[in-house]
């Protein structure tokens, strides 16, 4: 239990994720017992008293699906040779969400500081040193100057990063969708017309071939439909967005009109 409890302030302290397992109640004595616990962090078995193989199986299994949703939950798992129904609590100890923000014209200001507020780790990118600096972001945790693209694809992205796409033109979003559309970020927003945002979405599918379902993941036009008109407006419908795909939510994107 001492290992255990290291391992969950060692995951505190390195901001990352996990999933505590616990037995919470067993139908038949078939090797597990209530109060027994694992930890899972990176898909992986890290510590714990469960040495059932199929129920931990199970509980890898079922860890992946609670952390995608950052949401704790008390499970029940058939186990025939585990004693038929276990119950088990899964624990979810999410990482900080991370934002991306890609571009650092004038939405992007005001983005930061909503995003700042709701307890986001938040990286801006841009190739305009004039435009991604200090003194125009001091509440971002980190400043990215170089090719956003290039820039994009150098970031550890999981399944806590939201990554919005506020650039100056389809010249520089492009590309820096290419980098992202196949990986496992919770979110991917892109600014944007909607004449333009289809014919982008058609040269990936006619030139890349990339399938529907990928493209269908992007949020575009971005944000949700509460009318905007400034700067700072949609920048809040932005992050409202972003909250209504981390929680769930059911308000009306721009992109499902």
């Amino acid at each position: 239990m001492e290992k255990l409890v290291e391992e969950l302030i060692r995951i505190q302290e390195e901001g990352g994720a996990g999933v505590l397992a616990t037995v919470v109640e067993v139908e038949k004595n078939g090797g597990v017992e209530p109060g027994e616990k694992c930890l899972i962090r990176d898909g992986k078995l890290r510590l714990g008293t469960i040495r059932h193989e199929k129920l931990l199986q199970a509980i890898v299994r079922e860890a992946d699906a609670r952390l995608r949703e950052e949401k704790s939950k008390l499970i029940p798992l058939e186990l025939p040779a585990a004693g038929g129904k276990v119950e088990v609590f899964f624990e979810v100890l999410p990482s900080p969400p991370k934002l991306f923000v890609v571009g650092a014209g004038h939405i992007a200001v005001p983005l930061v500081k909503f995003a700042k507020i709701l307890d986001f780790h938040v990286t801006v990118l841009d190739d305009r040193i004039l435009y991604v600096n200090r003194e125009r972001f001091p509440d971002a945790d980190e400043i990215r100057v170089g090719d956003m693209a290039a820039t994009l694809k150098s970031l550890p992205i999981t399944p806590s990063t939201y990554i919005v796409l506020i650039t100056r033109g389809h010249k520089y979003d492009e590309p820096c969708l290419r980098e992202i559309m196949h990986s496992p970020a919770r979110y991917i927003g892109m600014i944007g017309s909607r004449r333009r945002i289809k014919a982008c979405f058609q040269r990936f599918r006619d030139e890349e071939k990339i399938a529907d379902e990928i493209i269908e993941r992007v949020y575009a036009p971005i944000g949700l439909d509460i009318k905007t008109e400034t700067p700072e407006e949609i920048a809040l419908s932005i992050m409202a967005e972003v909250i209504k795909v981390r929680r769930g939510g059911e308000a009306l994107s721009l992109s499902g009109k």
